[in-house]
């Protein structure tokens, strides 16, 4: 394996915790109500000051939980691409419906806050 290819499955591994982390968080938001602030609000809002919390989860969840799925169906993929089997196809595909999701994700969030902070 070469330089490159390393650094590739690096970023898989980085992908695929993401893709945990975010389903950890939305399966917190489902049972405990907390709004992760780190992938679903960023730095400068306080989740304690939404306007209207439930309407807010009940948005996001669905949000975070398809990119949590897919940035971890993409990080398997691209472990296995670049350590145990090389597929570039289906690699190259997952990349660029990982990307897809990842800016309609930032999107809609981005949206969402906006209406609700």
């Amino acid at each position: 394996m070469d330089n490159m290819d390393s650094i590739w499955g690096f970023i898989g591994v980085i992908v695929l915790a993401c893709g945990v982390y975010a389903i950890y968080a939305y399966i917190k938001m489902k049972t405990t109500g907390e709004i992760n602030a780190s992938l679903l609000l960023g730095k400068d809002y306080i989740y304690k000051k939404c306007k209207d919390k439930d309407a807010f989860t009940k948005k996001a969840g669905p949000a975070l939980l398809g990119f949590g799925i897919v940035a971890l169906v993409y990080g398997v993929i691209d472990v296995i691409h670049c350590y145990v089997y090389s597929m570039e196809i289906v690699d190259t595909v997952g990349m660029v419906v990982f990307f897809v999701v990842l800016v309609g994700f930032a999107v809609y969030t981005t949206k969402l806050k906006r209406e609700y902070f």
